[in-house]
């Protein structure tokens, strides 16, 4: 029993270590992939799928609507300069370092189009501001396929 107990600590620690950035400075996060029927309704039980997923997202300077081309959520090109790619890793987990400034974070699907579901009154796509000695995070759900 205290064997069961101790390897379900020392499981903890590992995955919360994961989630811990290195970064002094950027973005970090988890991948969750959402999809099926989010309705609540009494007569349907909730068919949901819901799990990390492993992407590469690109980052850029921020970018509006005016700087995309592609329906949202889902884009199929972004004119704007892009700062870095990422990958995350097979339990979601995603970390970036990034110099102060203004960013957009997509992701990319396994079809190549571009994810981002969060937009601001100005119309910038998925921003981060990124401050000296900060770490932002940034979970993303990517749920182009679930029904709400």
């Amino acid at each position: 029993m205290a064997f069961v107990c101790l390897l379900a600590i020392l499981t903890g620690c590992v995955t919360k270590k994961e989630a811990t950035p290195k970064i002094k400075q950027g973005v970090f996060g988890t991948l969750n992939w959402i999809e099926g029927n989010m309705m609540p309704s009494p007569d349907e039980p909730k068919t949901t799928r819901h799990k990390v997923v492993a992407r590469e997202l690109q980052i850029y300077e921020v970018v509006t609507f005016k700087d995309v081309e592609g329906e949202a959520p889902l884009f199929t090109k972004v004119k704007g300069r892009l700062v870095k790619t990422v990958k995350s890793t097979t339990s979601g987990f995603y970390e970036c370092e990034l110099p102060v400034g203004e960013y957009s974070v997509f992701t990319v699907e396994p079809d190549g189009k571009l994810f981002a579901n969060n937009f601001d009154g100005g119309g910038k796509i998925n921003a981060i501001s990124v401050m000296p000695e900060n770490q932002i995070k940034l979970d993303i759900q990517i749920n182009y396929k679930a029904a709400y």
